[in-house]
């Protein structure tokens, strides 16, 4: 667990801005020392620290305070905290924002980062400062990867980390080595890793599809002087079969390479830093080469309802920030820009002439500024405060389709086609282009009171634009970032903004031997995004055509501008019993609700508490970890979501360190192999014996799990 620093010093402040940066500490001026009152604002995850043994880092966020993650397959696990995912969170890789080329979120943001590479993983507790990202409505998270440390000679040396690890859940496997020649002024480093996995196993059953395999290599060079710290990072990641079952279709292949610079000068009046940052990313999905293809029905053939997409996207970036370190605290300045470009076109191998053109250039361009205030007031008082201002520029390509690819005179498939072709008509002759002019601000105060406590009260005003599925699916499907509800979806290209007003309130509370850190919140979303029925008559046609044939649900639903709120608590604590004996504790509380009609959210985490208790000896630690979830019947009617029961599972943990940077660690998660049903997991959408069709996903079996990393 982080410990609290409710007073540090100017130099902490501007490491923490840039936390992001895979950068090694540097030799830095000496500065003077203003003492500044602040509270425990980030949870923070380290991987030397964590017994983790999934692949995905995703699954890392349910040991945070809020957080939690929306699963739809071993390798793509969405961001949830405090009942907003997707899009609405901004996701830093290394400082680097990655927009996905998989429409419905395959490879979200923290799949670009693997556990085997993970350094650590960084949640910012309640509303983020407007210097972190730029679309922050849904909070921010922050992953760094393993970069390596400069040496403290001349002379160069040779150093690295291996990783490696299984578990039986799944006979998964991962191999990795981080190689690096440092010496104090230059690092040169390398990454590999492979790893691979069969299906997942649960008490009553095998889930298909469920395996994955995946690559990753990365080469870097950094450089320090004085003042001057520079570094360059180039990686390919490469996915293969994967399977994702909440999803219409699996994992074929994901090829990405990613770039990153960056240089940082560190003064006696401040700190600059300034990166770049891009990637290319090719996707190919398909409904047939994992799970069990369609097959013949009285409507149509198997064949014909065979689908494979190819999708890309392309994504560019910048941050320049200024920190100027007054007498009274410091100022941080800032520009940033993120823009990307989408991609996706739907065929079916068996038939050549069909095709659908999903998305066609589509274009979501972010720049931003902003102006944050770091103050202090008086010897017990802190401040934070600052403003932005977001442009966001969209536009897209015009569509269209065959859906009728053997020319056939009648019948369903020429209704099809024609009803498609007055969609993609009426697409193309809309103003697509759009402007958002996006203006947010936050404050929080924090108080230093007597005993060790600190109490602290935020407010903000925070938007978030549409996405590019919100605004541009012209065609019923399920293009919907992730959303696994089962619904078909259609955009809407004049979608307003979403504005959330929240305020937060809580204090830390630390001693000698515990430390109690609460938030309560209430967050009110004005033109939330969100499906509503469609009321396109060709929409809905389409989508019952397309359900008849097998393919989707009918009744779609449209992205449109509603009225919603949040509110809720989470808890972090801890209590040391003995010298060696902890006991920690997380809670978390969450409600999502429509405000314009009486219905609640989908995909809202049920409350949930974590205990442990963790023996500490010199050289070994054993952890024993109870997990548990209330029922959850807050359900979206809307989007007919389905409820759960409560459970509670046990995992079993353990440490030893064998030699000198060598460690074994060695797990049980559900250790009673209980059967129980995730309600963030979504719905069954390929055919297994074991598990009924549109039925809830279940929890994972037991799984004995291993880990060994050696530095040296």
């Amino acid at each position: 667990m982080p410990k609290l620093n409710c007073l540090f010093s100017l130099a902490t402040l501007g490491t923490f801005a840039t936390f992001a940066l895979p950068l090694a500490a540097q030799d830095a001026p000496r500065i003077n020392e203003i003492i500044v009152v602040g509270v425990q604002d980030s949870h923070t995850v380290a991987t030397d620290d964590t017994l983790v043994a999934p692949a995905d880092t995703a699954q890392m966020l349910r040991k945070m305070p809020g957080a939690n993650l929306n699963k739809n397959g071993e390798l793509t696990g969405i961001a949830q905290y405090r009942g907003m995912f997707g899009d609405r969170i901004s996701v830093a890789v290394d400082g680097a924002q990655i927009s996905g080329a998989g429409p419905n979120s395959m490879d979200a943001p923290l799949s670009y980062a693997p556990v085997a590479l993970l350094e650590s993983l960084t949640i910012n507790r309640g509303i983020a400062p407007v210097s972190t990202a730029q679309e922050t409505i849904g909070g921010y998270i922050q992953a760094k990867t393993y970069s390596g440390e400069f040496g403290g000679r001349e002379a160069f040396e040779f150093t690295g980390r291996t990783y490696i690890g299984t578990q039986t859940v799944n006979e998964g496997v991962v191999a990795s080595g981080f190689f690096a020649m440092t010496n104090r002024n230059h690092l040169i480093r390398g990454f590999v890793m492979n790893e691979s996995a069969s299906d997942l196993e649960f008490p009553d059953g095998v889930i298909t599809p469920s395996e994955y395999e995946r690559e990753r290599f990365d080469l870097g060079y950094s450089f320090r002087r004085g003042e001057h710290t520079f570094a360059v990072d180039i990686a390919r990641n490469n996915t293969g079969d994967a399977g994702t079952p909440a999803l219409p279709m699996d994992i074929l292949s994901i090829d990405s390479d990613l770039f990153r610079t960056r240089y940082r000068h560190t003064g006696t009046a401040g700190t600059l830093t300034a990166e770049l940052f891009g990637s290319n990313n090719e996707h190919w999905m398909t409904n047939f080469h994992l799970r069990r293809p369609p097959q013949d029905n009285m409507m149509s053939p198997g064949r014909m309802r065979f689908r494979q997409t190819f999708a890309t996207s392309e994504n560019l970036g910048f941050n320049l920030k200024y920190e100027q370190y007054v007498d009274n605290g410091v100022w941080n300045y800032g520009l940033d820009g993120h823009f990307t470009n989408h991609d996706a076109v739907v065929t079916n191998p068996n038939v050549g002439p069909f095709f659908l053109t999903n998305f066609n250039d589509s274009q979501r361009d972010i720049l931003g500024a902003f102006v944050e205030r770091s103050l202090v007031i008086g010897e017990t008082m802190g401040l934070d405060a600052g403003v932005r201002y977001n442009r966001v520029t969209m536009n897209t390509g015009e569509v269209g389709s065959n859906l009728n690819p053997m020319n056939l005179p009648a019948g369903m498939p020429v209704m099809m086609n024609n009803l498609s072709s007055l969609l993609a008509n009426g697409f193309n002759s809309d103003d697509r282009s759009q402007i958002d002019n996006n203006f947010e601000w936050f404050a929080r105060l924090s108080l230093e009171a007597s005993r060790g406590v600190i109490w602290y009260v935020g407010a903000a005003r925070k938007t978030r634009s549409p996405s590019y599925q919100e605004r541009y699916l012209w065609s019923p499907m399920e293009s919907t970032g992730g959303m696994a509800d089962g619904k078909t979806y259609v955009g809407r290209v004049d979608l307003n903004p979403e504005v959330a007003h929240e305020i937060e309130v809580g204090f830390d509370w630390s001693g000698a031997n515990f430390a109690l850190y609460p938030r309560a919140f209430y967050k009110n979303v004005t033109d939330f995004i969100q499906g509503t029925p469609a009321t396109s008559a060709v929409a809905n046609n389409i989508a019952m055509m397309m359900s008849n044939m097998g393919m989707g649900a009918p009744d779609p639903l449209q992205f449109n501008n509603t009225e919603a709120r949040f509110y809720g608590l989470d808890v972090e604590a801890r209590y040391s019993l003995s010298d060696r004996l902890t006991l920690r504790a997380i809670a978390n509380v969450v409600r999502g609700e429509r405000k314009d009609i009486n219905d609640y959210l989908y995909r809202i985490s049920p409350d949930n508490v974590i205990l442990a208790l963790d023996y500490t000896s010199e050289d070994w630690l054993v952890s024993l970890e109870s997990i548990s979830y209330a029922a959850q019947d807050r359900i979206s009617l809307t989007n007919l979501e389905q409820a759960t029961e409560a459970y509670s599972v046990l995992n079993l943990s353990g440490l030893i360190e064998f030699a000198a940077g060598a460690e074994l660690r060695l797990g049980v998660e559900n250790l009673l192999n209980e059967t129980y049903f995730d309600h963030l997991a979504a719905y069954n959408r390929a055919y297994n014996p074991d598990i009924q069709t549109r039925s809830r996903m279940p929890g994972l079996g037991r799984n004995v799990y291993g880990r060994l990393m050696w530095y040296f």
